[in-house]
């Protein structure tokens, strides 16, 4: 997590100085005060056996709660603002990503499925104040949370895919429920369709394209993979699904630039970690984030004091 900048108005520098002086000069003076009443108890010696020999520095801490709470009170009155860059989305999003058997080529560590859910949990980690869901689909296409703003729920979503049936890349399905999640708020909406191959099951897309009507739904296809036709083991932990090896058609950039162009939205072809990070924030801004602290300051603030006005009615009490 990047540290905020922090924006502070130093106008008030030399009532800060002058209030801590004052603060340590009536420390001293109440301390001074304090040790001629407790003398008064006769014998001193019997006095420090009593209380322990660090009489006098326990008023350390007082002197530094009190120093603390001048602190507080003049950053409260300076305008103090934190300031952060962070992305900012300018819509809600649907990740609809590719479950077929293809996608378990381990041409990423330790395959493209498992890079996807991580490079995707990591995308929604940069969001604020935006809403996300997740579609999967393969032969056919699954609504698996609509949007949320609750990112943890989204990140237990993505953590819970794998490869599934039945066989075949339903990609005009997939944009057709992806776009029955989305709710009826005026924010832009945009899906991140993910996949490794072509539409081959389900409705084409020009039916699809047809059913997003007139939402201005935006589709950012990203294509995964080779561009020539690839063959891919199963896993042993799957062989129970009577699954075999398989060849699979080489990515259809012709169609995932069509929906791209269609929607207004842009098509990626990725290579490495890195281009695929880049292909999620496509639809994101990366602006200064202003935040004013005041709020919590006054409750460290009222805090700070309590602390220091029990101990100076209970363990700090001066002894008659």
């Amino acid at each position: 997590m990047d540290i905020p900048q922090v924006e502070i108005s130093f106008r008030y520098i030399n009532l800060l100085i002058l209030l801590l002086g004052l603060v340590i000069i009536m420390h001293l003076l109440s301390k001074k005060y304090a040790r001629k009443r407790t003398l008064r108890f006769g014998n001193f010696e019997v006095l420090e056996k009593v209380a322990g020999k660090k009489l006098f520095p326990r008023d350390l801490i007082p002197l530094f709660l009190r120093i603390l709470a001048i602190v507080l009170i003049i950053l409260v009155i300076s305008d103090l603002v934190l300031v952060r860059e962070e992305y900012v989305a300018r819509t809600d999003f649907i990740l609809a990503i590719d479950t077929s058997a293809s996608m378990l080529t381990p041409d990423y560590e330790p395959n493209r499925i498992e890079f996807v859910k991580r490079t995707a949990i990591d995308f929604i980690g940069k969001l604020r104040n935006t809403k996300v869901g997740v579609v999967t689909f393969s032969g056919k296409a699954h609504a698996r949370l609509k949007p949320t703003s609750d990112m943890n729920t989204v990140e237990r979503t993505l953590q819970k895919i794998q490869f599934e049936g039945p066989a075949g890349t339903a990609i005009g399905d997939a944009i057709v429920v992806s776009e029955s999640l989305f709710d009826e708020s005026e924010r832009n909406r945009s899906i991140i369709l993910i996949t490794d191959g072509r539409n081959n099951i389900g409705r084409n897309i020009t039916d699809a394209l047809k059913a997003l009507n007139e939402s201005n739904t935006r589709i950012y296809p990203i294509g995964i993979g080779s561009k020539v036709e690839e063959e891919v083991t199963i896993p042993p932990d799957l062989e129970e699904l009577n699954a075999t090896p398989a060849e699979f058609p080489n990515l259809d950039e012709d169609t995932l630039r069509l929906l791209a162009n269609k929607t207004n939205g842009k098509y990626f072809i990725i290579d490495d970690e890195d281009s695929f990070k880049r292909a999620f924030e496509t639809g994101l801004d990366f602006k200064k984030v202003s935040t004013e602290p005041t709020l919590h300051l006054l409750l460290l603030l009222c805090i700070i004091l309590l602390i220091d006005w029990g101990l100076e009615i209970t363990k700090f009490r001066v002894l008659p």
